[in-house]
């Protein structure tokens, strides 16, 4: 397709009687996959704009958006009395409604995203929806939200669960008693568990808000009907509502997915010490042996002995990095097998190359492939995606 400049249009659509607004971002001409990305509770739409200018950089016409009621300085219409999950389920209807209505847009081909609340709310309307969502990305979904209504809690306010008043806290920041009672009842998991398509979710092992233990189940509910189609990538480190680190980590996963990639392998790299460097014409040369293991729905196994990354770096930058090394374990269908990876760096992204012995992962051997990497101490996490038949 023709690549334009970026686009950055506003729009409006209509809940009821109330009007919805938000930005649609896209960077290229024709019938265009569709992303929709909705913020967090009392967040707006600003906070998930890199994820849109990501997407519209891949050839999405990508829309954020504002719940009504649900911002503390927003633009879309409502009170923040009025506000539920449920009513944001509507907004986010009424959003992909609008977005497949126009002539630009592919209707067949709906991503929705959303991050804590926002992430809970795609997960709902996703399981609604079924099949006519394409792709669901979730980034710390707060799936707690049901067992904090049941506990007498919320991110600002505690409360008589038993006897939920009208109006719960003081100030401008009030939300309305319905925003817990329609939740109390609710199973998160059974909720989002209808689901078929690929899911990816992305969470922090320091958030204190939602624990990761919340997306672990959701990883598990999804799988519970295809053990492939949910990938839960955990970044160390990282808190609810995600800094800048953890927001680069996120994009990098969130690229491959969206070009329609599965997280096949996540290589949890253990380093052995350092053998030191040497000089050369050109730079200096570092090598680096490691160890490691993988445990995937797609394949688990180790790395095998003789694993080693060969850095070549210039005054201080990259010229060429590359890690070798082989896999061995079990695939999917619990056959042996044996996957060999090549991961190359010239200073511009990872490039992987793969082969493996494997009938039922022969997709590795010719699929396109991304990798991204995320430090940690003592260590790295690998996250290859690949195209899976």
């Amino acid at each position: 397709m023709e690549k334009t400049q970026l686009q950055i249009t506003p729009f409006r659509c209509k809940r009821g009687d109330l009007t919805v607004r938000g930005e649609e971002y896209r960077t290229q001409a024709g019938r265009l996959p569709i992303l929709i990305v909705s913020h967090g509770f009392m967040a707006n739409m600003g906070t998930v704009r890199q994820y849109a200018l990501a997407a519209a950089e891949l050839g999405f016409a990508a829309y954020i958006f504002d719940f009504c009621g649900g911002c503390a300085h927003g633009k879309s219409d409502g009170l923040m009395t009025d506000m539920t999950v449920w009513t944001e389920v509507e907004d986010l209807r009424a959003v992909v409604d609008y977005a497949r209505s126009l002539p630009d847009n592919d209707p067949e081909r709906v991503t929705l995203m959303g991050g804590s609340q926002g992430g809970f709310v795609s997960a709902l309307l996703a399981a609604e929806l079924g099949e006519r969502v394409e792709r669901l990305v979730l980034l710390y979904p707060a799936l707690c939200i049901p067992d904090d209504a049941r506990a007498g809690k919320n991110l600002m306010f505690t409360f008589d669960p038993a006897n939920v008043p009208d109006v719960i806290g003081k100030g401008p920041l009030k939300l309305g008693g319905d925003y817990v009672r329609t939740m109390q009842p609710v199973d998160p998991f059974e909720a989002i568990r209808p689901y078929p398509g690929p899911v990816l979710i992305v969470h922090g092992t320091e958030d204190k808000i939602v624990n990761p233990r919340y997306s672990e189940r959701a990883r598990d509910a999804y799988n519970s009907t295809d053990p492939r189609r949910c990938q839960l990538a955990v970044l160390e480190g990282a808190g609810h509502g995600f800094d800048k680190r953890a927001d680069e980590a996120a994009l990098e996963l969130l690229r491959p997915f969206l070009l329609g990639m599965s997280l096949v392998l996540e290589v949890d790299v253990k380093l052995s010490e350092d053998t030191g460097f040497t000089w050369t014409p050109l730079g200096m040369t570092r090598v680096l042996p490691f160890t490691g293991s993988v445990d995937t729905p797609w394949f688990r196994g180790e790395v095998r002995p003789g694993a080693k990354d060969v850095q070549e770096t210039r005054f201080g930058r990259i010229r060429h990095f590359c890690a070798e090394y082989d896999l061995d374990g079990t695939d999917y269908t619990g056959a042996p097998c044996r996957i060999r990876v090549k991961n190359e760096n010239f200073g511009h992204g990872w490039v992987p190359t793969l082969l493996t012995d494997s009938p039922a992962l022969n997709f590795l051997n010719t699929a396109p492939a991304a990798t991204a990497v995320e430090g940690r101490p003592g260590g790295v996490t690998v996250r290859i995606f690949a195209k899976a038949e």
